[in-house]
């Protein structure tokens, strides 16, 4: 078997990128050969000199950082990306390779699809956001700053300015959105959608033709087994992510001072300034390594969730719970399912500060946040998701692509 993992960026630029160009790596040492075909930046490190891994990159800059005339029009069809694609087909063969498409919206666009369809090849792809779905990626009213329920582009949905720009930008989004059926037959011609969360799926579901099937692959978390955390000999709580609407971090700062309890913000973003003002209290950690957020999850009680749009995977629910560190998540977002899976903490109503703070309430409890950390950190390493599981159903799930 041979795989072409499809990828905006040959570096890792985020949650997308890690578990793309991670799982590339791996996958190497258990099939016949791995192609990441990428558009954005040099290749990175820990991609070179591996055993049957190749690395084509374009070596484009990303839409974001090209001159906004260029951007309009490469962001739209990226040509070259769909000509080197092409080229890179011509040294592989339809019935022993898989294609895994990851992410295309910075930099690749969907050009290269009309290639594997042209050429019989069959593909899989990864629903990181809802890109295939929403012109913006997110279901997200960014003006509004809530969820949008909006049927994708309906009437209602293309004349809605949601995007954070103007009405304009939208209207290129819902331009570049329209190419995908009737260029790129994205959703219509998807056999096999991988979902990293129940949220993902029942999100995307109503978008996905009758038989499109769907596999559930989580993705990795990559943390080592240690003894659980007695969290319920801790004090204070951490917020941990983008400083960001989306992401209700002044919900986490506004609730933890309302109910006096110490609070640690660990991340960066545009809403760094608001959270000062809402708790001038709180603990401003900034961006840190993995390593040291772990640690400083170490310290308090519970990880404060507070996500108030359709968040794919918080993959921090996962590791803190991994620690024993109860997670209080938001109802509107992946969080939610991870917490009522593992039996690691408690779910509040999104954007709802009055039901925050009683869960807050709730864990200042010794004995009821013992009982989280306990049974979620139980139940989590029960069942994993290692790298080496997330490689297994992988494998699992190109075997059925290709046997379909």
């Amino acid at each position: 078997m041979r795989v072409i993992v499809v990828t905006d960026y040959a570096f890792v630029n985020g949650g997308a990128g890690k578990v793309a160009l991670e799982s590339a790596r791996e996958l190497a040492n258990h099939v016949e050969e791995v192609h990441v075909f990428a558009a954005i930046g040099e290749v990175a490190a820990f991609l070179t000199g591996v055993p049957n891994l190749k690395v084509t990159t374009l070596g484009q800059q990303k839409l974001q950082e090209q001159k906004s005339s260029s951007a309009m029009i490469s962001g739209l069809w990226n040509k070259p990306a769909q000509l080197a694609f092409r080229e890179l087909l011509t040294g592989y063969d339809p019935a022993d390779t898989v294609i895994h498409v990851h992410s295309w919206r910075d930099g690749l666009t969907l050009s290269f699809m009309p290639e594997i369809y042209q050429r019989g090849f069959k593909f899989v792809l990864t629903g990181h956001d809802y890109g295939i779905a929403c012109p913006t990626a997110g279901f997200y009213n960014h003006k509004k700053k809530q969820i949008c329920h909006l049927r994708a582009l309906s009437r209602q949905c293309i004349t809605c300015s949601c995007s954070g720009g103007s009405l304009l930008k939208k209207q290129w989004f819902t331009y570049r959105h329209s190419l995908q059926p009737y260029r790129a037959g994205i959703p219509q011609n998807l056999k096999h959608l991988i979902t990293v969360s129940p949220l993902s799926e029942r999100v995307l579901k109503p978008y996905l033709k009758e038989g499109t099937q769907i596999h559930h692959v989580p993705n990795p978390i990559h943390i080592t087994k240690r003894d659980r955390v007695e969290a319920e000999n801790n004090k204070g709580y951490a917020y941990v992510g983008r400083y960001s609407a989306e992401k209700a971090p002044g919900l986490a700062a506004s609730a933890t001072r309302r109910m006096r309890v110490p609070v640690t913000f660990v991340g960066s973003g545009t809403l760094v300034n608001s959270v000062r003002e809402l708790n001038p209290d709180a603990m401003m950690r900034g961006w840190r390594e993995p390593e040291e957020v772990r640690e400083i999850l170490q310290t308090v009680r519970a990880l404060i969730f507070p996500s108030v749009w359709y968040e794919v995977q918080g993959m921090v629910v996962d590791e803190a719970i991994a620690m024993g560190i109860p997670v209080i998540s938001s109802d509107a977002c992946a969080g939610a399912d991870t917490v009522a899976r593992l039996r690691g903490g408690s779910v509040f109503r999104s954007g709802d500060e009055d039901a925050l703070c009683r869960r807050i309430a709730e864990f200042e409890n010794d004995s009821v946040l013992k009982t989280y950390s306990t049974e979620g950190y139980a139940n989590y390493w029960a069942n994993p998701h290692t790298l080496e599981l997330h490689i297994a159903e992988l494998l699992k799930t190109y075997s059925a692509v290709l046997a379909d």
